[in-house]
């Protein structure tokens, strides 16, 4: 995982504006900065995630004249370099950060040695997909969900990441082969409802390999994860985020290929 850091930093000002951030991420062609206080220690980072979701376009003309201080997020978690792939593991599936500043001891500009992006694991993962295929891909992928469209629609993008996708059947039927087979799993619940996938969860809390259950409605995810008692099952929010789906996928594979 080192070597994706990428050593080129961009760090701003907390007094310069918005218009000055946009105007740099942009001729820098890069998703984020890192802002500093007098002292130049790190106290914000501003993401393309904030700009958008921050951003409405009745305030647009407003938000870009106001300081960067008003838009950051803070504060900033940081992956030390000596614990890199636990501290990225905590920040991405716990936290959901995508943004990964390394630092090698503080917070000050002098000792942070880089920046890992979700994007940068992502384009590794997929240009490693030559040996993955041989262990991940290969592998049959079950997709459980009430809604044949929605099948379709999953069938439809994890084929074209070259896996082998099993969606005929009913639920019942689907569910058996993944326990049976010992297969990945992909529910999404949304289109039964807690009460109607309850029977099917509780069986699959018996499933020994990797179980992802999808929802939409974030008050579920607490509920949800108290369903499981597996350290290969666990719950994501839609809409489906591919990145994080696939590196759950690679995660949990990797384990319970260490567990076997």
């Amino acid at each position: 995982m080192k070597e994706l850091i990428k050593r080129h930093l961009v760090f701003v000002d907390a007094e310069q504006t918005m218009t000055e951030i946009v105007a740099t991420m942009r001729d820098q062609n890069i998703s984020s900065v890192l802002v500093l206080n007098h002292d130049r220690e790190v106290v914000g980072i501003v993401t393309e995630r904030d700009i958008v979701q921050k951003f409405t376009l009745l305030e647009k003309q407003e938000k870009l004249h106001a300081s960067v201080a008003a838009f950051m997020t803070r504060p900033v978690s940081f992956a030390r370099l000596a614990h890199l792939e636990d501290d990225v593991r905590t920040m991405f599936f716990e936290r959901r950060l995508r943004h990964f500043p390394v630092s090698d001891g503080s917070n000050h500009a002098k000792d942070i040695l880089g920046m890992l992006t979700v994007t940068d694991m992502t384009s590794a993962y997929l240009k490693s997909a030559q040996s993955l295929k041989k262990d991940l891909i290969r592998e049959s992928l079950v997709i459980v969900s009430r809604d044949v469209g929605t099948r379709q629609r999953y069938k439809k993008l994890f084929e074209a990441l070259n896996f082998t996708v099993i969606t005929g059947g009913d639920i019942d039927q689907l569910v058996q082969q993944a326990i049976t087979r010992v297969l990945p799993i992909v529910f999404d619940i949304d289109d039964l409802g807690m009460e109607e996938a309850q029977k099917d969860l509780a069986r699959l809390k018996t499933h020994r390999g990797v179980f992802i259950l999808l929802s939409s409605q974030p008050k579920l995810v607490e509920p949800l994860k108290k369903l499981l008692n597996n350290e290969l099952h666990c719950v994501a929010l839609k809409p489906l985020d591919i990145s994080y789906i696939l590196l759950l996928l690679s995660r949990l594979h990797h384990d319970a290929a260490r567990a076997s």
